[in-house]
């Protein structure tokens, strides 16, 4: 099992290309669809949910005269007397697509964030369903045979960046200009939306890469933008997809390794486990086992072997889920004895195998990432770490040092200073967008609020429990209140260890 769901999030992504000759950057609009046509609506009444495609500049540099095409969704608000700002959700990735997403369409469709507010779902260029969409099957097949092989990182790296340069310069022999894809010209698709809504002011909501989608947007059209609520930060001069990786990672791991000294009943169960998890992580290495992952949706088991990098990439998914991370402690303890049954659980519950993952963006992924991250100057951090090399995307510096795509030529993004109410979260245990980014951040908005989650990792709202989404929803009404009140003291809360598998993994 290779570099597990994260590398399938971040390889697995979808890529072909049309255009409207024609438009230009005065005149984006928005082809609405009677009744709603976009499938993953279908369990939303189609009274609440209106579909449309924002036709936008395909480069808002004014070169060409191309389009790109965006589906769009409103999900409309229950109240007879709703508020006049929406709140646009912008999912990571980058080349995230919560159109194609049922279950961002019923969960928004009950989402507290809608109580008094419609919510709009917006898909970024390039994204599955986009015209034009950045469609790299090869990445997926590649993928899925990683999943199965036993590999180096070395061989796994040469292999994953070797076919993401060919789907670059495949892209690029179609005409497609790889330079238009950036949270840059999202910015700019963002407030042609707004204009074309009508829309006075608006509420982001970011969410991982979305942050910096967010960043770019309020810096672009300030006077459109009435609150942020940034969720797992990526600030733009981080370095989270390259040279800071690895470094992410392994404070992630070691928090939990922390927490779990600091909890009397984890520490009963598990005293040694910074120990353990040195041992295991040397025993894989040397001698990776071989377990069957269930296959899904009808597909044949998947025989894989289980290396080093393969067991932290698992560990990495983990600290992403809110039901998985409590579980790490008890994961590397029964591995580092002999008992595979709860990595094996874990993998299957993880990473589907073969995983559902030709639906995601591995084009847009790494045009975005290569154009927003990459410099040269930064160079590589990897191999100084607890974990040697490790980093589950120590593939992208390859990708983006390719020659023929010029990329790192940008200056660095200056720090975004607005005066927009911004409300910043940020897990404890996040292994990719940590609370020093979330600082970052904090330290150029004057008029932000910073509140750290004790209990969690990745994408704080993504549990959607009591405490982090009612304190978001109180942000949203009373944006002006920096104080806040909630339901709990978030930066006091610590993760319920669990120490054995249960129904809820």
């Amino acid at each position: 099992m290779r570099a597990g769901e994260l590398i399938g999030a971040a390889i697995a992504a979808v890529c072909a290309f049309t255009s409207a000759p024609g438009v230009s950057a005065t005149d984006p609009a928005i082809e609405w669809q009677e009744p709603c046509a976009f499938e993953a609506a279908k369990d939303v009444a189609p009274d609440r949910v209106k579909c449309g495609v924002l036709t936008v500049p395909l480069d808002w540099s004014g070169s060409g005269t191309a389009a790109a095409r965006l589906p769009v969704a409103v999900i409309r608000t229950l109240s007879d007397t709703p508020q006049p700002d929406p709140v646009v959700f912008l999912s990571g990735g980058p080349g995230g697509a919560p159109t194609t997403s049922a279950h961002s369409f019923s969960l928004f469709a009950a989402h507290a964030f809608g109580k008094d507010r419609d919510i709009i779902l917006f898909t970024q260029r390039g994204a599955q369903s986009t015209e034009p969409e950045l469609r790299c099957d090869p990445l997926r097949d590649i993928r899925l045979s990683i999943v199965a092989d036993d590999m180096t990182m070395a061989e796994r790296d040469a292999k994953i960046s070797s076919a993401a340069r060919a789907c670059l310069a495949s892209l690029a022999a179609k005409g497609i200009p790889l330079h238009a894809f950036s949270a840059k010209q999202n910015a700019h698709d963002m407030r042609a939306l707004r204009q074309a809504l009508g829309v006075r002011q608006w509420n982001l909501l970011g969410v991982s890469y979305g942050t910096y989608m967010a960043l770019e947007a309020v810096r672009l059209d300030p006077e459109g933008v009435r609150t942020l609520i940034l969720d797992s930060v990526v600030s733009p001069e981080s370095d989270l997809f390259m040279s800071e990786a690895s470094g992410n990672f392994e404070r992630g791991i070691s928090r939990i390794v922390e927490a779990c000294a600091a909890s009397e009943s984890c520490s009963g169960h598990f005293p040694n486990l910074s120990a353990s998890l040195d041992a295991i992580v040397a025993a894989l290495a040397k001698a990776p086992p071989t377990v069957m992952l269930t296959g899904k949706d009808g597909k044949a088991d998947v025989r894989v072997v289980v290396n080093d990098h393969d067991f932290l990439s698992l560990i990495h998914w983990m600290l992403y889920s809110p039901q998985a991370l409590p579980l790490v402690p008890m994961l590397i303890d029964a591995t580092a004895s002999g008992d595979l049954g709860p990595l094996t659980t874990l993998m299957n519950s993880v990473y589907p195998a073969p995983a559902a993952v030709g639906d995601s963006a591995a084009g847009a992924f790494f045009a975005i990432v290569c154009a927003d991250q990459y410099r040269p100057s930064r160079g590589r951090d990897l191999g100084k770490g607890r974990f040697g090399h490790f980093a589950i995307i120590s593939f992208m510096q390859d990708v983006c040092a390719d020659p023929v795509r010029g990329y790192g030529r940008m200056q660095s993004s200056e720090p975004v200073r607005v005066q927009t109410p911004t409300l910043i979260l940020s897990g404890r245990f996040d292994p990719m967008t940590p609370d020093v980014y979330a600082e970052e951040i904090a330290g150029t908005l004057p008029n932000s609020q910073l509140v750290r989650f004790g209990n969690w990792g990745h994408s704080v709202l993504s549990g959607y429990r009591e405490c982090q989404t009612d304190l978001a929803a109180a942000f949203l009404s009373k944006p002006e209140s920096h104080l806040l009140s909630s339901s709990c003291d978030a930066e006091k809360l610590s993760p319920e260890f669990r120490v054995q598998l249960s129904d809820r993994t």
